[in-house]
């Protein structure tokens, strides 16, 4: 039996989180616009078939990684296949494990995950995830941190599903965008100049942004959401469906970990040494259209 949602809010805004499945947060509702994420169905979780809904953490990478093949400090590191993606592996091990309450009030609420090393991933780390929510705006704190004896790479990011269907409008003002190959990663060539201004309004797609410092968004319910983050998080992940867009800011490149020397310089991933971390900070803006 699962454990009840925790619920924080501010005047009209409040978020519900599931810790046990992943620290997700499960709901972020506005009393006037209602729905600003496609909530999470009540049930049991599966890690591996996770709930396109909510929201989640990514740590300590994101996307895919083909092969499950890391590279690392000239050492190439075995990672577990995702069982539906094999050899593949997808959006780190993070949010696939339960997260421990570390404070909760009113409007704030704080988790930790402790991981150990396994096949998952072959690295001590902390993960750290902070909420505050305020009369029309969520902020989201971010924090990975090197617990174990080696040298590790890492990155962070958040991946939200926003209740926001193809009729609904969507921009962002990222300057760059990456080449894909077919599994929709980044081919390793120069990101190239794009125009800021709309993103695609149709289904299915995946691309991979960077140089951004806005991006906004209309919700179903009417509102414009307004997303926003720290230089931390350079690169934007956007992916869309009928039924939702993901916003993901993320600190790197998609699929650098199995790049093995040919990255560009300004898209490697960071390496945290032991006893070090990394962080960052969201700002997610809730207006009437």
């Amino acid at each position: 039996m699962r454990l009840p949602d925790i619920t924080i809010g501010a005047g009209a805004m409040s978020a519900s989180f599931r810790p046990d499945a992943g620290g997700r947060m499960s709901r972020l509702v506005h009393r006037d616009f209602g729905e600003i994420l496609v909530p999470m169905a009540d049930g049991s979780f599966d890690p591996y078939d996770w709930p396109k809904a909510g929201a989640y953490p990514l740590f300590p990478f994101h996307n895919r990684i083909r092969g499950g093949l890391v590279h690392h400090e000239g050492r190439v590191l075995q990672l577990a296949p995702h069982p539906a993606l094999s050899p593949d592996v997808m959006h780190g091990p993070a949010h696939r494990r339960p997260w421990q309450v570390i404070d909760h009030a009113r409007d704030r609420l704080s988790m930790r995950l402790d991981y150990s090393a396994d096949a998952d991933w072959p690295f001590d780390f902390r993960a750290e995830q902070e909420f505050h929510v305020r009369e029309g705006s969520l902020t989201i704190g971010l924090r990975l941190v090197n617990i174990g004896a080696l040298p590790m790479p890492g990155g962070l990011g958040w991946h939200p599903y926003f209740a926001s269907g193809l009729r609904q409008t969507a921009t962002t003002d990222a300057a760059l965008s990456y080449p894909l190959d077919p599994l929709n990663l980044p081919t390793g060539e120069p990101a190239e100049r794009r125009q800021p201004g709309p993103l695609p309004d149709h289904a299915g797609y995946t691309i991979h942004l960077r140089d951004w410092s806005s991006a906004s968004l209309t919700l179903d319910g009417g509102a414009v959401v307004t997303i926003g983050a720290c230089p931390t998080l350079p690169h934007l992940a956007v992916h869309r469906m009928p039924t939702y867009l993901c916003l993901e800011p993320v600190s790197h490149r998609a699929g650098v970990l199995g790049s093995p020397g040919e990255a560009l310089a300004e898209d490697v991933i960071a390496s945290v040494a032991p006893g070090e971390y990394l962080d960052a900070l969201i700002q997610v803006e809730l207006a009437e259209a």
